[in-house]
């Protein structure tokens, strides 16, 4: 009977001391940034899309996507199309109650709800709701750390977005690649 007490109480001690879903925002919000390699999968009208890249993680409302083909840049509601292919900048603003998987990792957006936190074979798998959207996702991270490896979207009606964490690293320092834009069009729809 003591081993079993002792089992518990280790597991409880190992993986119950706290949320998940806090752990993983203490790990998106340890000072310096994050860098993310990534695949990202999304499943829209019937039509899959697969892309790879380097997320660039600064902090909540300011992050970098890069990818062969395209750089998206998020600067607290600015974004930044660069569009390698085509030599585009496109410029817009976010719309306003707009979504997007970012707002999940920097836990900006007040429309998430948590819901449960289950220890599966390779981390927590935490699940939410995004009110008034309809959207159902989870959200899987490492034990103890928080780093999150995992992120899905269930949007009704449209698809799915599997964004799969690759490699992470901690840095005081990031520091992107530039690309020459000089000759690029700009097309500006701030309004």
């Amino acid at each position: 009977m003591k081993n079993v007490i002792f089992f518990f109480s280790l597991i409880l001690f190992i993986y119950g001391k706290d949320n998940p879903y806090i752990n993983f925002q203490s790990f998106m919000n340890i000072q310096g940034g994050r860098i993310f390699n990534i695949s990202l999968s999304q499943e829209q009208f019937g039509e899959q899309y697969n892309s790879t890249g380097t997320l660039y993680y600064f902090k909540n409302r300011k992050y970098v996507f890069d990818t062969p083909n395209q750089r998206i840049s998020y600067n607290n509601d600015m974004i930044t199309t660069i569009n390698k292919s085509t030599k585009q900048i496109i410029f817009d603003k976010n719309v306003e109650n707009d979504i997007t998987v970012l707002d999940i990792l920097s836990g900006t957006n007040d429309q998430l709800e948590i819901e449960d936190s289950i220890l599966e074979k390779h981390g927590f798998r935490t699940s939410f709701n995004i009110r008034d959207w309809g959207i159902k996702g989870d959200i899987w991270t490492i034990p103890n750390t928080g780093e999150p490896k995992k992120i899905v979207l269930k949007i009704p009606g449209e698809g799915n977005i599997i964004l799969n964490i690759i490699s992470s690293e901690i840095t005081t320092q990031i520091n992107i690649p530039e690309i020459e834009t000089s000759r690029y069009e700009i097309i500006d729809l701030r309004e």
